[in-house]
């Protein structure tokens, strides 16, 4: 469920166990949260990809490419780096634009 929060203060203070950046490294690299870890679910790469096919093509193809990539990716970091927490474990994905990806990361 997404939450709102005024001041990075109140983002912190709100008892999450991790702070996950699911941005591209690129994005990740410029600026992130204090805390933060970059899970991407799209690489530097594949959000170029994906942002040429909907200025070139359509946004409907450009989400059906985004949609498959973003699936193996939080596939893989579920297997990996996330595979030892539980059910109770509690983190706050964001991606700071639009929620798409923050979104299909969390569903």
């Amino acid at each position: 469920m997404p939450k709102t929060f005024d001041t990075l203060a109140a983002l912190l203070d709100h008892g999450y166990d991790a702070v996950i950046d699911v941005r591209s490294p690129a994005e990740f690299a410029e600026d992130h949260l204090p805390g933060a870890i970059n899970l991407p679910v799209l690489s530097d790469t594949e959000r170029a990809k994906v942002g040429t096919i909907y200025k070139q093509v359509s946004a409907f193809d450009a989400r059906k490419v985004g949609a498959a990539l973003v699936s193996r990716n939080a596939a893989d970091h579920i297997a990996g780096p996330l595979s030892g927490f539980d059910g109770g474990w509690r983190p706050l994905v964001y991606c700071w634009r639009g929620g798409q990806r923050s979104g299909s990361f969390t569903s």
